[in-house]
């Protein structure tokens, strides 16, 4: 009796030192399920940072409008350019330390006086492919 519950005994522990490990399917399974998750997480990031860098370059539009707003209260015409924001003429007090950029790390399109909004000035970025004029631009006519 007791050589038949060794021998048992010896086969119950081999077997428990069969099921430790994974198979290669069963890894491969697994890292294939979490590269999905990843995917769609991933893509959901994307698309909420390219909304967040669009909401960023409004604000900053608006800031940089304001700015020349008040440069018109001051000095009492428009700026030549967005750098006379920094460096006004005659001595005068900056409006602005430094000059924002636009969502996208590029500097805004000053045009004074304006082609769109007729009497004042436009402002524009050009998005995130860098080239004015297009669908993805933001500006303060739209």
């Amino acid at each position: 009796m007791k050589d038949n519950s060794r021998k048992k005994a010896k086969w119950y522990r081999r077997s428990k030192k069969k099921q430790r490990g994974l198979t290669l399917i069963e890894i491969l399974v697994v890292v294939t399920i979490l590269g999905i998750i990843a995917s769609i997480v991933g893509i959901g990031v994307v698309g909420a940072l390219d909304d967040a860098k669009k909401d960023t370059t409004k604000i900053q539009m608006k800031n940089l409008a304001d700015a020349v707003e008040l440069y018109k209260i001051k000095i009492g015409r428009y700026p030549a350019s967005l750098g006379e924001l920094t460096k006004p003429p005659e001595g005068r007090k900056p409006i602005m330390d430094s000059l924002p950029k636009d969502g996208w790390d590029a500097d805004f399109v000053y045009v004074y006086p304006g082609q769109h909004n007729q009497g004042k000035f436009d402002l524009q970025s050009k998005g995130p492919d860098g080239i004015t004029d297009n669908e993805d631009d933001v500006t303060n006519w739209k």
